[in-house]
């Protein structure tokens, strides 16, 4: 990690320690990191290297500054690419959040309505692997907008989310290009969710992209099921188009033991000219490409706050243009507040 990012988080966190003594304050976090090892690859400098590394360290302060205010400020700590020797700190979250009745308006870097509000909270393995559109990437997980959330029925059936935002996830913008996004969700009955999303982006060289997802899950004692259909198009000189459609189980095996298993597929033939599959980080793909990825592994929790996950990720390509990937990995996951 470079040393000014060292210096100012430390800075930082010395200027917060003084308020978490209060009632309002207070400091969490969680990390996640691997043992692992590329069986076999598509890229052939990659086959056989195994080691261990963090993927990512998430530290947040949170403070209730008013009865309906309250801040988020997160950072983030991860590798900066696939077998990388160097961490590197950002600003993840920094926003206000405003209560407006059953309403909730966050300005700042937040979350954006893409997956971090439904999709994400039932899979439920952010550390494991991203969800498939953050994964793939369709979006990102942050951007620096204004969005308001919350429910048009108490929080018995309908909720939404929507955000205004620059498109250029936690960084800074310059130019003319925005992007709005929205998603409602619907639980008619209890476990059970369906939810819509769409994002509109004006892109600053006159690109526009749309993308769109349906999302259905069913959570129940036993575990819980999800399916997922998404598509982004990229208007410009020569448009193209990207489905996706991905499906997971996790099932429980005991109170303490989780049965995991996910499938993610492309759907069209302009993943073979579009796809950046060798850009994706941990888990490279073949560029120009349309793959196919199975995860499959069992979470153990260990102690409190402490899972392992050995678990074993295959990408095999259409066409047979590649070689298969196999990833063997056992996964660690804690957290504290």
């Amino acid at each position: 990690m470079k040393r000014n990012s060292w210096i100012f988080v430390v800075v930082l966190i010395t200027a917060l320690v003084p308020s978490i003594t209060s009632a309002q304050g207070s400091l969490q976090g969680y990390m996640f990191g691997d043992y692992y090892s590329v069986v076999e690859n598509n890229n052939p400098d990659l086959k056989s290297q195994h080691g261990f590394w963090f993927r990512r360290i998430y530290f947040t302060y949170n403070n209730q500054l008013s009865d309906s205010i309250k801040m988020r400020l997160r950072f983030e700590m991860a590798s900066e690419d696939f077998g990388s020797d160097k961490l590197y700190a950002f600003v993840k979250d920094a926003y206000l959040s405003a209560k407006l009745g059953g309403q909730s308006l966050n300005v700042g870097i937040i979350s954006t309505p893409t997956f971090g509000h439904t999709v994400e909270n039932v899979w439920g393995l952010r550390h494991l692997e991203k969800t498939p559109l953050d994964l793939f990437k369709f979006a990102s997980s942050r951007d620096f907008g204004i969005g308001l959330k919350g429910s048009l029925d108490q929080g018995k059936v309908v909720n939404y989310s929507i955000m205004y935002g620059n498109g250029s996830s936690n960084k800074g913008e310059a130019n003319a290009g925005k992007k709005l996004y929205g998603a409602v969700a619907f639980n008619p009955v209890k476990g059970f969710t369906v939810e819509v999303y769409g994002d509109y982006e004006h892109r600053s060289n006159e690109d526009q992209r749309y993308t769109y997802q349906g999302f259905a899950a069913y959570k129940g004692n036993w575990g819980r099921i999800g399916i997922l259909y998404a598509n982004q198009v990229l208007e410009n000189a020569s448009t193209y188009n990207l489905g996706l459609l991905s499906a997971f189980v996790v099932i429980k095996a005991s109170k303490k033991v989780e049965l995991i298993a996910r499938v993610d597929a492309a759907t069209s033939n302009d993943w073979k000219e579009k796809f950046k599959g060798a850009g994706i980080g941990y888990i490279p793909f073949a560029s120009n490409s349309k793959p196919t990825l199975f995860i499959a592994g069992f979470s153990i929790e260990a102690a409190k706050n402490i899972w392992v996950i050995p678990n074993v990720k295959y990408i095999t390509y259409s066409g047979n243009v590649f070689k298969d990937d196999v990833y063997a990995n056992i996964t660690l996951f804690f957290k504290f507040k």
